[in-house]
């Protein structure tokens, strides 16, 4: 079941979500990057199985963050950016307070349906 958080609530996660979203940044990156070596290792490697299956520390740093925050029941939208949606209720239909890393608060939210570009302020 979902968790449906208020505004309050998704604010009070923000210090917390902060240190997660900058880790889950780092991670990112670096899972990119390895990413890329992991591409050049299996193509050298004449597609090996074992070279395909291979994880790096960058990129179970990522699977566990991220993982770290959607326990929580907030929704990574952009790993990159630390853009983040919070499942709530507005005059009782189902949105989402949106929130990006480095704001101040969660000033704003948008219909389930539309994204980011539909983000309105509360």
């Amino acid at each position: 079941m979902e968790r449906v958080f208020t505004e309050q609530e998704a604010n009070a996660l923000l210090p917390r979500l902060t240190e997660l979203l900058t880790r889950l940044h780092d991670a990112y990156g670096a899972a990119v990057e390895s990413a890329s070596a992991a591409g050049r290792r299996v193509a050298s490697s004449n597609g090996s199985a074992a070279a395909a299956m291979s994880v790096s520390a960058a990129e179970r740093e990522y699977l566990d963050v991220l993982n770290e925050i959607e326990a929580v029941g907030v929704v990574v939208r952009d790993a990159d950016s630390g853009l983040v949606d919070f499942p709530a209720l507005r005059a009782g239909e189902p949105v989402y307070l949106c929130w990006r890393l480095g704001e101040d608060a969660v000033a704003h939210w948008h219909p389930r349906d539309t994204g980011y570009a539909g983000r309105q302020p509360l």
